[in-house]
């Protein structure tokens, strides 16, 4: 890891991350305990996600285009100008009247907007910068830095939400962006696959988002293999609407178990950052996606059963440590196998799949919650990563093949 963060594009790349995630941390947690607190229901939050799944799933196959066809550096530095121009104007707004709903609800949804660019744009960007024996270290200290950043909005958003309002934290959230902008904009890079971009510049993005599916179909198992290994974020973004509703209805706690939640959550995922390396050399890479998967739904059956806030923080550090640990070793993985052409579209390609299985939950649970109460919910959560536990020991192996088969070409090419 030295290694790496020595390099000055990575480091301009981690602090550029760290504070616009931090910003943007504060702002999420913001808008959602501000919609359940005032409204005293989960309707209007469920709606809001609801809307954001729909739209994320059909722009983001267009996006995965748009990220092997242009600089990845640009895409990431539009991504920060339109945080900082949205967020920047409304919280303006809030230092004069009071938010609308219809406000908090475009706040939300350019936030997911730029969620949806950022992530899979910076895969495609490491896997073309860096060298393959950096992937793991790379993607462990991002890892790291994403979490510290929400360790730092956990800990930073009850106290300005309740001392100084909402509009504080938007304003904060659009200086951090600018900030983001600038450092990533000095950022030494060069985009490598122009030769392979020129040659799409005339292609539908629908034919190229096709030219992704057929690759992901012809590879055996891949498929489902990349479903059954996003359940832990897809579960962890449903909680995102469970969590407020939980807290404030079920164990009747208030915004500082919810920001403690964050902290615990992203602690774990630190931990998980510093050390999946070790747990993966150990167990293999295969029983520890399983063992992690199997682990997050252990610990929600465990919170549900122990209604306490106290239960609910400690459960959210083994919710961190879970879903860092798949997502680590998922990423690698991908970084390992699918060739960098292809990498933005098939990253969004999932992410697409991730955001219909999300608009589902969260559908569903907005229309039972308010009845049954937001532990049911987390139940059928536990229940979903059980099922994706199995399709990753029927499926993973496949994968784990390819890479070996890859790494032993790449040899023989040196």
């Amino acid at each position: 890891m030295r290694e790496v963060f020595a390099y000055a594009p990575f480091r301009k790349l981690f602090f550029s991350n760290l504070f616009s995630g931090f910003g943007q941390g504060m702002t999420m947690i913001g808008i959602a305990w501000f919609l359940v607190e005032t409204t005293g229901s989960a309707q209007l939050l469920g709606s809001t996600m609801f809307t954001s799944a729909v739209l994320m799933f059909f722009i983001g196959p267009y996006i995965g285009t748009l990220i092997d066809r242009y600089s990845r550096k640009k895409m990431l530095l539009i991504e920060n100008l339109i945080g900082f121009g949205v967020l920047g104007l409304l919280a303006i707004w809030g230092f004069f009247g009071e938010y609308t709903e219809w406000m908090l609800i475009v706040i939300y949804l350019t936030t997911t907007f730029m969620y949806q660019i950022h992530y899979p744009t910076q895969s495609a960007l490491v896997q073309e910068t860096f060298e393959p024996k950096h992937y793991n270290s790379i993607n462990s200290l991002l890892e790291i830095e994403g979490q510290t950043a929400s360790v730092l909005a956990g800990a930073f958003a009850g106290i300005l939400l309740s001392s100084y309002g909402l509009h504080v934290v938007i304003i904060f959230n659009a200086i951090t962006y600018l900030f983001a902008f600038t450092l990533l904009s000095t950022m030494t890079y060069t985009f490598t696959l122009e030769k392979e971009a020129k040659q799409n510049q005339g292609v539908a993005w629908t034919a190229q988002l096709m030219e992704s599916w057929r690759y992901i179909r012809q590879k055996k198992g891949f498929l489902l293999f990349g479903i059954s290994a996003l359940m832990p974020f897809i579960a962890v973004m449903a909680t995102n609407l469970l969590k407020p509703v939980y807290i404030s209805q079920t164990l009747q706690a208030g915004v500082s178990v919810y920001s403690l939640g964050e902290v615990t959550y992203a602690l774990g995922a630190v931990a998980a950052g510093l050390l999946v390396a070790i747990v993966v050399r150990k167990m293999g890479q295969l029983a520890a996606m399983i063992g992690n998967t199997l682990l997050f739904a252990i610990a929600i059956v465990v919170m549900i059963a122990l209604p306490y806030g106290w239960a609910l923080i400690a459960a959210y550090t083994f919710y961190g440590w879970s879903n860092a640990s798949v997502r680590l070793i998922r990423q690698s993985l991908y970084m390992t196998v699918v060739p960098k052409h292809q990498m933005g579209r098939v990253m969004s390609f999932f992410n697409s799949i991730g955001m219909m299985m999300r608009l589902v939950l969260i559908g569903l649970f907005t229309a039972m919650i308010d009845y049954t109460g937001a532990g049911v919910g987390y139940l059928v959560l536990a229940g979903l990563l059980l099922l994706a536990a199995i399709g990753v020991a029927a499926t993973m192996k496949y994968l784990l093949a390819d890479a070996k088969s890859e790494a032993a070409v790449a040899t023989e090419e040196r």
